[in-house]
């Protein structure tokens, strides 16, 4: 497997204009969130499956799980062609992908994703999310092929339902106290309640994701897009 998020925690203000609104990147090694994302796929994995972690070189595979321009472009051929690029050298019968889902945020412009903490603060109100979100791609061995691929979710009610009942966001969130947000973005890092909530949103969303993607219980793929 090949994990390609869980490094960054991105610190980000949405206001009234664009000059209000910044995001910021903070690393986030020591939450040891790539050991996390490992121990649970080797926990969903088929009895008697080894699954071995494929180290992460941004230059064979970089991060594009942000939406593309392109009508003509193969995506999921591309896609396919980076992880038979990263994973050279290697034999196994399944591969996964385990990266960032990528979500817009409630009817603005913007969008949110991986991990992270969004402040919006608009005329109608001041809210503050935590949220967890990643996506998940299992490729066949022999042609690299996308097996199964969605967005790790804590339920399954489907994403466009989701958006009408007013959700800001798809994918595991947290509503927190406007206190919660860092006065500066550097000290997400050491804040032990963020990394605990995005750390039991992660194990629960991959938790209820992935036995379905490696094919333990029937797929419902439909619903985890």
């Amino acid at each position: 497997m090949v994990v390609t998020t869980g490094d960054e925690f991105m610190v980000k203000s949405i206001g009234l204009t664009v000059f209000q609104s910044k995001e910021t990147a903070v690393p986030i090694t020591s939450w040891g969130l790539n050991d996390l994302i490992f121990a649970r796929v080797r926990a969903a994995a088929p009895a008697g499956a080894t699954v071995l972690r494929i180290p992460y070189n941004p230059a064979r595979l970089p991060q594009h799980d942000a939406p593309r321009d392109g009508l003509l472009r193969d995506l999921k051929a591309e896609v396919a062609e980076r992880m038979r690029e990263a994973t050279m050298g290697t034999n196994c019968q399944r591969y996964i992908q385990i990266g960032n889902s990528i979500s817009r945020f409630g009817s603005t412009n913007y969008t949110v994703g991986g991990f992270g903490i969004v402040d919006q603060n608009v005329l109608l109100g001041h809210r503050v999310f935590l949220y967890a979100a990643t996506y998940v791609r299992v490729f066949d061995g022999r042609d690299f092929s996308i097996i199964r691929h969605g967005s790790a979710v804590t339920n399954f009610t489907p994403f466009a339902l989701q958006s009408l009942v007013g959700h800001p966001m798809m994918g595991p969130y947290r509503d927190l106290p406007a206190e919660s947000f860092p006065i500066r973005p550097e000290d997400a890092a050491g804040d032990l309640a963020l990394r605990d909530g995005v750390r039991a949103m992660l194990t629960e969303s991959l938790d209820k994701t992935l036995p379905y993607m490696l094919g333990r219980r029937p797929a419902r793929e439909s619903d985890a897009k």
